[in-house]
């Protein structure tokens, strides 16, 4: 099998497991909280976002390996890491406008991780040995973008509730 097609199954099972244990276990388990207590946990995980950095530990990727092209990637993972842990705080610490920060950092970070996507696949990154990075890519990154989806639903879900509380009072 040729890495691009390796990559691209590897990928897909990563999100249909995920998106198994999210709908079946992780979402029924966050019913039970507040929104703002459901996205914790989801920004922390996206503040693991500065693991692409490890690319540039000696000898991590083959010195082939477009150099732009990670650079962009790790950088876009470290502020999307930095803006995630921010996002986690108001939420925890139940912030003025945490929920705004939220929608903020859940819409710059989705569009940094389609970009570094579109970076990864236009680089052909699959086809260079990329080391611990491999499994970044094929097995966090899918998770990520599930992770992308459950925070926009809780995020939904938060505004319809309030709306429907400002109805009720009015």
């Amino acid at each position: 099998m040729n890495p691009t097609t390796l990559q691209a199954v590897q990928s897909t099972f990563s999100i249909v497991l995920f998106s198994l244990v999210a709908v079946w276990y992780i979402a029924p388990a966050f019913r039970k909280l507040a929104p703002q207590d459901a996205l914790v946990p989801l920004f922390l995980l996206h503040a693991l976002r500065y693991l692409p950095s490890s690319a540039f530990a000696p000898g991590q990727i083959d010195p082939r390996v477009p150099a732009d092209a990670m650079k962009v990637i790790a950088n876009g993972d470290l502020i999307s890491a930095v803006l995630a842990l921010v996002a986690a705080w108001f939420l925890h610490y139940r912030w003025s406008g945490a929920l705004a920060v939220a929608w903020i950092v859940n819409i710059v970070t989705t569009i940094d991780w389609l970009y570094a996507g579109f970076i990864a696949s236009s680089h052909k990154l699959a086809t260079y040995p990329m080391g611990g990075n491999w499994y970044i890519m094929n097995y966090y990154a899918p998770v990520l973008g599930v992770v992308h989806v459950m925070i926009f639903a809780y995020l939904l879900k938060a505004r319809t509730s309030h709306a429907s509380r400002r109805t009720a009072i009015a």
